[in-house]
């Protein structure tokens, strides 16, 4: 039965870290576009790190975290001469944030999830059916 508990607390996690992962990239995509005059700084592209959760060196793993990095807010330059934010030269300063990567992202961390929530369901499931024997 531990091997079944066990497998509830290392989906649970990865169900998390993948609702991070989700959130972030979310972020990313609905500030992809923010335009800000070419002196100020823009959005910083978010990254999610993925990390492993174990007991000890050669012990099995119990999980997995996730947390949160903050790229640089340098932006690149682009020309928006219809932005209300560009300067005389049509420039405007956006966030550093590849659309297609970002999509790559979405997708990889939703297949994670369901990944996660199937594991999730026959652990469950297979929990359920222990507590049945002998009844």
């Amino acid at each position: 039965m531990s091997d079944v508990f066990g497998a509830l607390g290392i989906a649970g996690s990865g169900v998390d870290a993948m609702q991070t992962w989700i959130d972030t990239t979310g972020g990313n995509i609905a500030n992809a576009n923010d335009a800000v005059p070419v002196n100020q700084r823009t959005y910083a592209e978010e990254t999610t790190i993925l990390s492993p959760q174990s007991v000890g060196a050669g012990q099995p793993g119990t999980g997995v975290s996730a947390g949160v990095q903050l790229g640089s807010n340098a932006g690149v330059i682009a020309y928006e001469p219809h932005s209300p934010m560009a300067n005389a030269q049509g420039l405007v300063r956006v966030p550093n944030v590849s659309l297609s990567t970002e999509l790559v992202n979405l997708i990889q961390a939703q297949n994670g999830y369901q990944a996660d929530t199937s594991v999730l369901q026959k652990a469950v499931a297979a929990y359920q059916a222990g507590l049945t024997i002998g009844s």
